[in-house]
């Protein structure tokens, strides 16, 4: 399959990004503990056969907590582990926000833009321009905070991707065990299980995965508190 959007490639190649995917982009750009993604999903548009319907968002990731995650969902009967066409979700903790004029967000996200599919055209030209811009800002948005936690929370670039596991690795990125603790104790059977499914043959119930993370993530604290 031919990679989509590959006139771009040398694009952000040059700001030091990786290319992940071929249907769809994915550039990674690693700073310090955090990585960062630009997510471009593209399909052909039914009206114009030059362009491609697109939409973009991106993520920030602790990939150093990878391990935990796949850990604390395993055997989950509700939740999908981070591992095999999953792994790009490994210590995921943050998307961008949606675009709220003069208050938040950048007006290209999550919008359904149609760009040019073989060159770097007009709009294509605009959006970069865009992106040169507004990229290192969401970005140092997270690299650049003394407390990533706080920051999340008064953030006009950001939101939460997940309120259980992804405060959790932002708690324990800042060294705030007590916290951390804290946090994973205030789980419920409701938030691992919100839809209420029956467990899976073989795999956690709700409660055993709440014991697990307790456990978990008793573990790693009394590991790394210094």
């Amino acid at each position: 399959m031919a990679r989509r959007y590959s006139q771009i490639d040398p694009w952000f190649i040059q700001r030091g990004y990786k290319r992940v995917g071929t249907r769809m982009c994915y550039y990674r750009l690693k700073q310090g503990d955090l990585l960062f993604e630009l997510s471009i999903t593209a399909s052909p548009s039914k009206y114009d056969h030059t362009k491609w319907s697109t939409h973009i968002t991106y993520y920030a990731s602790l990939p150093k907590f990878g391990k935990l995650h796949v850990e604390l969902q395993k055997n989950s009967s509700f939740s999908p582990p981070p591992t095999g066409p999953n792994s790009s979700f490994k210590g995921l903790f943050a998307t961008s926000r949606n675009y709220v004029p003069g208050q938040r967000g950048f007006p290209w996200v999550r919008r359904f833009l149609h760009l040019e599919n073989e060159t770097i055209g007009p709009t294509w030209c605009s959006l970069l321009r865009q992106f040169d811009r507004d990229l290192p800002i969401a970005w140092a948005d997270l690299s650049v905070a003394d407390d990533l936690y706080e920051q999340m929370f008064q953030s006009k670039y950001w939101a939460w991707y997940d309120l259980l596991h992804g405060q959790l690795f932002t708690l324990l990125h800042q060294q705030r065990w007590d916290d951390a603790l804290e946090h994973v104790h205030s789980w419920t059977e409701k938030d691992i299980n919100p839809q209420g499914f029956e467990a899976e043959p073989g795999k956690w119930t709700a409660q055993e995965e709440l014991d697990n993370a307790i456990r978990l993530v008793t573990e790693y604290v009394d590991k790394h508190r210094k």
